[in-house]
């Protein structure tokens, strides 16, 4: 226990020195995080240990990250972006999964795992994005609206694919009709279930909490209700995070949701989520570097670049926007952020892929977080955007 209690000062210490240290450069917490966490791990100091309290606390870290993530969602987003932002979202889905697996292809036969490379190249970052063009200026122009419903689109998207190849690769041993119509009947029945909670439930839950003071009551319900949802998701062999990004997306339309915020949001980036990004670094085995897995990193991070300028961009020139609206809008998708780390996380530990898949995608990770603040800040340096009024 007390090697434990020295693990998690450690981790804290150094992923909050990270953080403030790439915020200085002008560069997501989340990188800072990440290198903490490799710093910490076998490679360098070797003061941190990858064990089951670690992993645990880890695991409920990523939850709490993704039940903030809903939580801090508007809803009213994805009408505002409307039908452009969702066909950008599914381009720029399909197109990376689609390359991406063919990739795959040139390096392993397994076709499970070569799909999970494609999943994993599908996602995109909300938070590197917007933080990017808060700090421009440029989240209410048409550009700006278009990337951020897209990115938000695009996670509950992912996350649906994540849960379905998940769900497949635990009833692969049983491959009958039967078992994967079951499979498919369950994840229907929870989306279904998943989007008249959003709709429904909120009104419901208001009438409760509208005439008591936000307090530590409401917070201790909240956190037990995305856990048992992440539950119910689990057992259903979707991905917990799942679970918990839709009760986060449930709760973000109620009256307290400022109150839910701000607390989570303490919870979560001042303990769980460090240790979960801590993690990531730690279970990287850098050692594993060589000549194949640089190439496998080049073809990932290739794809990542492309799949999105190309898909999401497309799309938005073939909607009818300008030629540099459309580079703006795939350029601001290219970001994996956190949202790749947790499908890498997810599919390593399902054994789904390989440490040979997952190196690649934390260096793909960090490039694209690197890269996207500076072509974003370069794509809207030469031209007048024309604004267009939203109400948050």
């Amino acid at each position: 226990m007390e090697k434990t209690l020295l693990y998690i000062t450690a981790i804290l210490i150094f992923t909050k020195t990270g953080g403030i240290i790439s915020k200085k450069l002008k560069m997501p917490e989340v990188l800072g995080a990440l290198i903490a966490g490799v710093i910490l791990g076998p490679i360098v100091l070797n003061l941190v240990q990858y064990d089951e309290n670690i992993k645990l606390l880890s695991d409920i870290g990523v939850i709490m990250l993704m039940f903030l993530a809903g939580l801090e969602t508007n809803v009213e987003e994805f009408k505002k972006a409307g039908l452009s932002s969702l066909i950008i979202a599914t381009f720029g889905v399909v197109l990376p999964l689609i390359l991406g697996t063919i990739g795959a292809y040139a390096f392993f036969k397994n076709f499970l795992e070569n799909v999970f490379v494609g999943v994993i190249l599908s996602a995109t970052s909300v938070s590197i994005s917007v933080e990017t063009l808060k700090e421009l200026g440029k989240l209410n122009t048409r550009s700006g609206i278009n990337i951020l419903g897209a990115a938000v689109m695009d996670d509950v998207i992912g996350l649906i694919l994540i849960s379905i190849v998940l769900a497949i690769a635990k009833t692969s041993g049983s491959q009958t009709s039967s078992s994967f119509l079951l499979l498919f009947m369950k994840i229907f029945s929870f989306c279904i279930f998943s989007v008249l909670g959003i709709i429904y439930l909120p009104k419901y839950i208001n009438k409760f909490t509208s005439k008591v003071k936000p307090g530590r009551e409401l917070l201790t319900f909240s956190l037990s209700a995305a856990l048992f949802v992440a539950f119910i998701a689990e057992s259903l062999g979707i991905a917990a995070i799942t679970g918990a990004y839709i009760c986060g997306l449930v709760l973000s339309s109620i009256s307290h949701k400022t109150y839910l915020v701000r607390s989570i949001n303490s919870i979560s980036t001042g303990f769980l989520s460090p240790i979960f990004f801590a993690s990531v670094g730690l279970e990287a085995n850098l050692k594993g570097i060589n000549f194949n897995v640089l190439l496998i990193t080049l073809v990932m991070f290739i794809i990542a670049v492309i799949g999105k300028i190309v898909g999401c961009g497309g799309a938005a020139k073939a909607l009818k926007m300008s030629k540099s609206e459309s580079i703006q809008i795939g350029i601001g998708m290219i970001s994996r952020g956190e949202v790749a780390i947790i499908t890498a996380n997810i599919g390593l530990q399902n054994h789904i892929i390989s440490e040979d898949i997952f190196l690649p995608t934390l260096i793909v990770v960090i490039l694209t977080t690197i890269i996207t603040p500076i072509f974003l800040k370069i794509s809207f340096s030469h031209k007048e955007e024309k604004f267009v009024e939203f109400h948050l």
